[in-house]
């Protein structure tokens, strides 16, 4: 850790810059280091291989165990506060707040608002994340969560590495609420990195659009600038193109959906075009599109005839028993406050009625308009994910 107090109360920071080496050793050696919450004396370490800071004693319990930090970590801090200092903002590094009994790598009072900064550059689970997320908000604080850089992995071009912890961070703008955004940060390379308007094509695999920036050209505003980039077409048609062709081994959801498919002759690859569509907010859903969307189209649109009806609430509770048998995965987004998967799943509803297969007049009961046409074959398949018309996507950014 980078904080510690003195007997006498005094803050010592080592993210202060007047605090030299030489100044570092005289303080060692007439001051005694307790920790600022478990009040339990520590060690100030000023070696040459590994940053300084403030270690606690051998077999010591603190419930702000911060010990674990590596070089990457530290430094990351110790830019961040530097960085939020130049630009005049009351920022306080590792402040203990009380009554959240939680310690944020930086506090940021800025006008009425007072923001908590995690940069978190090793794995930690959901629950964690969720427990620290909801704690500063039930104290009003507004959490910001920074992905370290060692922790993204680029696969190529567009096309990144995200699993269930890195959507953790994911967020959005108040002004474009459906598009996605991740902010990343490198002390090695002092470099803010943005990913922006993501794209899930499957649950490890995402398409994005990623911007960096020098730490001294970023401003702490521009985290939450929206950016407003359009996924090209044919990125979801060459997805939906993989999906029918390439099944080598099939997930849980892929042999449930497959499943029901057989029943009726279907082989699970020519599924109807209208499945596998990025409608609104269906990132809030882990499964891929064309499993999820294809189930509700079996099970509540492909048996009925035209002119009957369905409630969303019936689709509503029937995906949740599904979920509930961990058969469809749900993605823990907790810093994305508008949204759902009940949303996402009515969106596909909604734009089941844009293409004339249902119509609705009031986004709850649902009518049949017209019947789903099963692709013959791969060919026709293709032919027809290609006329599919995507650019009723514009609420997703595809182009």
């Amino acid at each position: 850790m980078l904080v510690a107090i003195t007997k006498q109360g005094t803050i010592i920071s080592l993210g202060d810059k007047f605090l030299d080496k030489q100044k570092l050793l005289k303080l060692r050696e007439v001051k005694k280091f307790y920790c600022p919450v478990c009040k339990q004396e520590v060690v100030l370490k000023l070696g040459t291989k590994l940053s300084w800071h403030f270690a606690h004693k051998k077999n010591s319990r603190c419930h702000e165990e911060l010990e674990g930090e590596t070089v990457y970590h530290i430094n990351g801090k110790k830019l961040l506060y530097e960085w939020l200092k130049i630009q005049g903002f009351d920022v306080h590094l590792e402040a203990y707040i009380k009554e959240a009994k939680q310690r944020p790598d930086l506090l940021v009072h800025i006008e009425k608002n007072t923001f908590a900064i995690e940069f978190q550059c090793a794995k930690i689970s959901p629950e964690l994340f969720l427990k620290r997320t909801n704690t500063y908000r039930t104290y009003n604080y507004i959490p910001i969560w920074i992905l370290g850089g060692n922790q993204l992995t680029r696969d190529k071009g567009n096309f990144f590495k995200l699993n269930s912890f890195h959507w953790l961070f994911t967020y959005h703008s108040k002004l474009e609420k459906d598009r996605v955004q991740l902010l990343t940060f490198c002390p090695q390379n002092k470099q803010f990195g943005k990913l922006h308007n993501i794209t899930p094509l499957s649950v490890n695999r995402s398409f994005a659009f990623p911007t960096f920036f020098p730490l001294d050209k970023f401003h702490f505003y521009s985290i939450f600038k929206p950016h407003s980039y359009l996924v090209p077409k044919e990125i979801w048609y060459r997805t939906k193109s993989f999906w029918r062709q390439h099944r080598l081994r099939l997930s849980q959801s892929e042999q449930y959906v497959r499943d029901l498919y057989i029943r009726k002759g279907h082989p699970l690859w020519l599924f109807p075009s209208e499945a596998g569509v990025p409608s609104p907010s269906y990132y809030f859903i882990e499964t891929p599109t064309y499993i999820w969307q294809s189930w509700i189209l079996e099970t509540f649109v492909v048996n009925r005839n035209p002119g009957e009806r369905f409630h969303f609430t019936i689709v509503k509770r029937a995906f949740h028993t599904v979920v509930q048998k961990a058969i469809f995965r749900i993605r823990t987004l907790p810093l994305i406050e508008f949204g759902s998967w009940e949303i996402a799943v009515q969106n596909y509803l909604l734009f089941l009625c844009t293409i004339n297969v249902l119509t609705t007049t009031d986004g709850q009961l649902f009518v049949k308009k017209k019947d789903i046409v099963y692709p013959k074959n791969i060919e026709q398949a293709l032919i027809e994910d290609k006329q599919l018309v995507v650019d009723r996507f514009k609420e997703r950014g595809i182009k």
